[in-house]
């Protein structure tokens, strides 16, 4: 059971309205995924030329990426999920302040405060030859890849 103590600054049926909010979204996510399994690989043929091969690789390519991207945004819902249960959501996890409500919905899955988010926004985009892909976990190299 979620400690009220620490939804000072949230009203319990704000939560309540948040988690399903999550909870749908993350609904949506599962059975989007469960479609895209069961397409499958139906559309192989061996008579392809390079450009239905090519366009193809486009696609897959395309597609892993927005998996991965959903994948990423499945994670941080279920976390958000656990932290409702908890009673620690709404907490930013840099500096510990209440993140406000319009925050929270406007982003359910937020995890720092306006403030601090800007602040990790900044240094991230001046740091731009280190920058990490959050959804792949590895860095990006701007340079070589223009």
């Amino acid at each position: 059971m979620a400690s009220k103590k620490l939804y000072n600054h949230l009203a319990m049926k704000d939560v309540e309205e948040l988690k399903t909010k999550l909870q749908t979204e993350q609904e949506r996510i599962l059975n989007s995924q469960v479609g895209k399994k069961s397409e499958g690989s139906a559309n192989y043929t061996e008579t392809k030329d390079e450009v239905d091969s090519a366009n193809e690789d486009i696609l897959l390519s395309s597609h892993l990426r927005f998996s991965n991207r959903e994948n990423f945004y499945l994670k941080k819902i279920r976390k958000a999920i656990a932290k409702i249960d908890s009673g620690d959501y709404g907490l930013c996890e840099e500096c510990g302040s209440e993140i406000s409500f319009a925050r929270l919905q406007a982003r359910p899955t937020s995890e720092m405060c306006i403030g601090c988010k800007e602040e990790s926004e900044k240094a991230e985009s001046q740091n731009v030859h280190l920058k990490a892909s959050k959804s792949m976990g590895k860095k990006i190299d701007l340079v070589t890849n223009i």
